[in-house]
């Protein structure tokens, strides 16, 4: 029994001194307000790690060492390499969260989110059945992934900062956020084309793998054009392995919200860009002198200059590529 007690007043205190070094988690409350009184519901502020220069963890200012032999649990793997904290340091990236809510798995570098998972319960279930599908099997996924939604959890990486560069707060939004300009830049160019565009390209593949675009066959498209459609033809197995599967159609689709995927008309979880996501990525990119280490010789001004007047475009049309396999009754 004292044994016992001992154990659980360990585990209170690190609770309370993991809760000490919690800070703000966005979406914070959205997994407790869509639960039930009954239902399993877990909503808590983001925990903060802060690494020193030596890469060492510590959480509310308790080195997470120390903080793991209170409960017997070994919390050397959040150590991370001196010289990746030296990098984020250098580069300036101040912290990266990790967070989980009833939306989705949202990832922010220096508090604005990258290209990160949305969700909704039918699209959770989906990609258990999905998955099944795939003969990926994992028991209960059925039951357990709709439960995502009722954990509201987050994790911030906290790194040290240069002394010449002012600290970042956790979320930036507003004025100057890459939300704020990547929703003018496509409002911008709506306004001067009046509506989006709209791509919709239907592909009905047949048994041998050939297919037909709008009535015309892979074939016909190559004698129209000279270029060798043929080439994206599938191979046969591969078109029985999916349809053994129970696979009859893929729709992956984009807008202004992202980029979506359905499967047999199920949509599964959207990968979101809405928000400034690809314009933020963009912008660490450079920050953190990855264009000039992988694109040597590109003149990264007028690159980006481009990329700033075509993303617009590409996230504010409407295309859809549809899949259609035999037994989706298209071409059948």
């Amino acid at each position: 029994m004292q044994k016992h007690l001992t154990l659980w007043a360990a585990l209170l205190i690190i609770a309370a001194l993991v809760l000490s070094g919690c800070a703000p988690r966005t979406g914070a409350g959205s997994s407790a307000a869509m639960a039930m009184d009954d239902e399993l519901v877990i909503d808590l502020p983001a925990i903060v790690i802060d690494f020193d220069t030596h890469g060492h963890a510590s959480i509310g200012g308790v080195p997470a060492a120390e903080m793991g032999a209170m409960a017997g649990v070994d919390l050397s793997t959040l150590a991370l390499s001196a010289d990746w904290v030296n990098y984020f340091s250098m580069t300036n990236i101040q912290h990266l969260q990790v967070n989980n809510a009833a939306e989705g798995l949202v990832v922010l570098a220096n508090g604005q989110p990258v290209p990160s998972l949305e969700w909704d319960e039918d699209s959770l279930v989906a990609t258990a059945g999905a998955l099944g599908s795939l003969g990926i099997a994992i028991p209960v996924l059925d039951k357990a992934l709709p439960l995502v939604q009722q954990l509201g959890i987050g994790v911030i990486m906290r790194f040290p900062v240069a002394a010449d560069n002012d600290v970042v707060p956790f979320a930036v939004e507003g004025d100057g956020s890459a939300a704020e300009m990547a929703q003018a830049a496509q409002a911008e160019f709506l306004a001067a084309v009046g509506a989006p565009p709209k791509i919709n390209l239907p592909i009905v593949y047949q048994a041998d793998g050939s297919y037909s675009v709008g009535d015309l066959s892979d074939a016909d498209w190559t004698a129209l054009t000279g270029v060798p459609w043929h080439a994206l033809r599938l191979d046969s197995g591969v078109i029985s392995g999916l349809t053994g599967s129970g696979i009859t159609s893929l729709d992956i689709g984009t807008d202004q919200d992202g980029i979506h995927v359905s499967l047999n008309g199920n949509a599964l979880p959207s990968i979101g860009w809405g928000n400034g996501e690809v314009q933020h990525v963009l912008s660490l990119a450079g920050q953190m002198g990855i264009w000039e280490a992988y694109m040597l010789g590109v003149n990264m001004a007028d690159m980006m200059s481009t990329v700033d007047v075509l993303l617009p475009v590409v996230q504010t049309t409407n295309a859809t590529i549809s899949i259609y396999l035999p037994g989706s009754g298209m071409g059948n």
